[in-house]
């Protein structure tokens, strides 16, 4: 979450206009110009860039079509709030907006009590201390990679995200014209395709279960070496790319289902948080489920482990017929008995 005055350019753009700030040229304008280059190669890894500035929308609007010298505009940015409102409260709606955790997010802004205001009223946003003068902004930028954005490897859903988002803010928008969640569903011409890991998307896969925390039952990290291990057992092990008339989400969940005899057990089940919302879970889950049937799977076995950041998902297998086995404070035990194959909506159209 970006400032902009003083922190993605020397000056203020109210003041100085904008041809009056500096992101270019001599020091300190170039200090500015190389940070916007470094967060956009930021974005290109798949880091999520927001803007949160007190300005007027219309005069950053201006800034950004007519200053030569801009390096990171429209483009690389997947939502922004522009105008006078209380930042911590245009931080919830960013949040809010791209259907991402608060605690997943990082506040970049050179007024310290901006950043003081932030830290007391959303204690889980990350708020590093901003340099005090423009040439330490590239030894504050790889701060902020080493800190919070360290990546093992780079998948294409990463080098997408941006326009992801962008695109979900759209079905947001879209979603408002609709009394009804079915007919938004329906109007949106969802595709599911489920896929069997391969050697193109482990790599995904085992990022996946490193990054996921809010829908994700289990919360087990694994390597990419650990996902060949399942295949090698001979365990189901598939992902899930989801896709609509507003774009393409990519690879956005998977789940590894342990197999013996006539009974399996689901290990991970997880889901990109981008696309919920439209009930898509539901449809992969009993399209597994219907996989695992024609497969002589009888008994399916599952488990939801609590953790500080999967409440959302704690009575998911309640919701699709599960019967509740067993319950502690941190962790419940389900069970489904598969007499046959579970109904799916039609309007999902899913490929196997």
């Amino acid at each position: 979450v970006l400032d902009l005055d003083n922190t993605l350019w020397s000056g203020i753009l109210g003041e100085d206009g904008i041809s009056g700030v500096k992101m270019n040229g001599d020091y300190p304008g170039n200090a500015f110009m190389y940070f916007q280059e470094a967060l956009v190669s930021l974005a290109n890894s798949g880091v999520i860039l927001t803007v949160c500035s007190k300005n007027n929308e219309t005069d950053v609007k201006e800034l950004w079509e007519k200053n030569p010298f801009v390096k990171l505009g429209p483009k690389h940015i997947a939502a922004y709030r522009i105008n006078w409102q209380n930042k911590a409260d245009n931080i919830r709606e960013l949040a809010a907006e791209l259907n991402i955790g608060i605690d997943s997010m990082v506040f970049v802004d050179d007024n310290p009590t901006e950043r003081e205001l932030v830290r007391q009223q959303l204690p889980t946003v990350a708020v590093p201390d901003f340099p005090k003068r423009p040439y330490g902004l590239m030894e504050f930028y790889k701060s902020l990679v080493n800190d919070y954005f360290r990546t093992y490897r780079l998948t294409s859903e990463d080098l997408e995200k941006t326009e992801q988002y962008k695109a979900n803010a759209q079905r947001a928008s879209e979603k408002s014209k609709f009394t009804d969640l079915t007919d938004f569903i329906k109007s949106l011409d969802i595709r599911i395709d489920i896929i069997g890991a391969n050697e193109f998307n482990t790599p995904r896969i085992a990022q996946m279960t490193q990054k996921t925390n809010q829908f994700n039952l289990t919360t087990h990290r694994y390597t990419e070496a650990d996902i060949n291990s399942f295949i090698e057992k001979g365990d189901d092990v598939f992902c899930i790319s989801v896709s609509d008339r507003f774009g393409d989400n990519g690879i956005t969940g998977e789940i590894i289902v342990r197999k013996e005899g006539e009974t399996a057990e689901i290990d991970t089940l997880l889901l990109s948080c981008r696309i919920l919302g439209k009930e898509i879970e539901k449809a992969f889950v009993k399209s597994v489920l219907n996989i695992l049937y024609d497969g002589g799977i009888r008994i399916v076995k599952a488990k939801y482990i609590q953790t500080q950041k999967n409440g959302q998902v704690a009575d998911f297998y309640d919701k699709i017929g599960f019967t509740l086995t067993s319950s502690t404070d941190k962790e419940k035990e389900y069970e489904l008995k598969l007499y046959n194959k579970l109904p799916i909506p039609e309007y999902y159209n899913i490929t196997k």
